[in-house]
């Protein structure tokens, strides 16, 4: 019976009148219903969906096509499809002069009408006002008119996507649970979009201070000279100490004549000079070696100019004898 309802409506007269179909595309629609009737008997509605599809798409004034496909949505649990069919139906039918096929499509869309799901896309002022603004559901464009507006929907999955030139794709998964379910979605404000090219203010370039490498060099020899000398002085202070010892002018609890103390007394001032040396000398190179590390190189790569800007960091540590200097740069 259902094989013989396309044919009927393109027949009629209202029909022809409405539409020119091709011979080629009335027979390829007439195949593809046929098919789909046969695998809606067998309850494949999913492949039959798709053929009525196609039917519609190729014979837009098809009202049992459109009819079919509503009774097929409806098999497969698309009950928002299906009404949205039966609606087209219904306002359709009469305009062809054919009452007893609107009177069929309203009452199939009552029955289901309250059993819908709907789905409201929010958009708030701040956000409609967003020069070029375009939303859209599962691909298709949700226009203004529709935003804030309760919409059937099929129960399921669906994707909401939010566009704007300038601004970062918004997207959101929603999930219909159930028929009858009533959501809700709002679309937040758009994120400008970062430019390729510009990921961020380019590091300052470092002054020109053509002072700072000579000067580098200058405290690096002072404080090689201060190490040199603390070094010459330890080894002196170690000499007088050693040569108070020597015959017998102090004893193993350091009991010494005058000669043995005058002997301890350069030692010591010998060891004092040392350690100030040593100190100041390490110093010295200290600073040298950051001045030198630290002097902006002329012609110096981005990437070198901005590996730069990590901190640079160093210290002095006294050592028995000696200093140490330690640093990240």
């Amino acid at each position: 019976m259902r094989a013989l309802v396309l044919w009927l409506v393109m027949l009629s007269p209202a029909a022809a009148h409405a539409q020119s179909v091709d011979p080629q595309t009335a027979l390829a629609a007439q195949a593809l219903y046929e098919q789909a009737s046969a695998e809606m008997d067998e309850k494949n509605y999913v492949s039959a969906c798709r053929k009525l599809e196609e039917v519609t798409r190729l014979v837009p004034e098809g009202l049992g096509a459109k009819l079919t496909l509503g009774e097929c949505y409806e098999a497969l649990g698309k009950l928002a499809s299906a009404w949205s069919q039966y609606a087209l139906v219904q306002a359709m039918a009469p305009k062809a002069g054919q009452m007893e096929r609107a009177e069929r499509a309203a009452a199939k869309a009552g029955a289901l009408r309250p059993k819908l799901a709907t789905l409201t896309i929010e958009v708030p002022e701040a956000v409609a006002s967003t020069p070029g603004l375009a939303i859209t559901r599962d691909g298709v464009p949700v226009g203004a008119a529709q935003w804030a507006a309760p919409l059937p929907i099929d129960a399921g999955g669906h994707e909401i996507v939010a566009i704007a030139p300038g601004r970062k794709t918004w997207k959101k998964q929603v999930e219909i649970v159930a028929d009858g379910a009533q959501v809700k979605v709002a679309v937040p404000p758009l994120d400008p979009e970062k430019i390729a090219g510009t990921a961020g203010p380019a590091p300052s370039a470092r002054p020109e201070r053509p002072w700072q490498r000579p000067a580098a060099f200058v405290g690096m020899g002072l404080g090689a000279a201060g190490l040199a000398a603390g070094a010459v002085l330890g080894g002196l202070a170690v000499a007088k100490n050693g040569e108070s010892n020597e015959q017998n002018h102090c004893d193993a609890q350091n009991r010494c004549d005058p000669t043995g103390i005058s002997l301890r007394h350069d030692a010591v001032g010998l060891g004092n000079g040392s350690t100030v040396a040593l100190v100041v000398g390490g110093l010295l190179a200290a600073g040298g070696v950051v001045l030198f590390v630290t002097t902006p190189s002329a012609g110096a790569s981005g990437e070198r100019a901005a590996s730069r800007e990590a901190p640079l960091t160093a210290s002095i540590a006294l050592l028995p004898g000696g200093v140490a200097l330690r640093g990240i740069w």
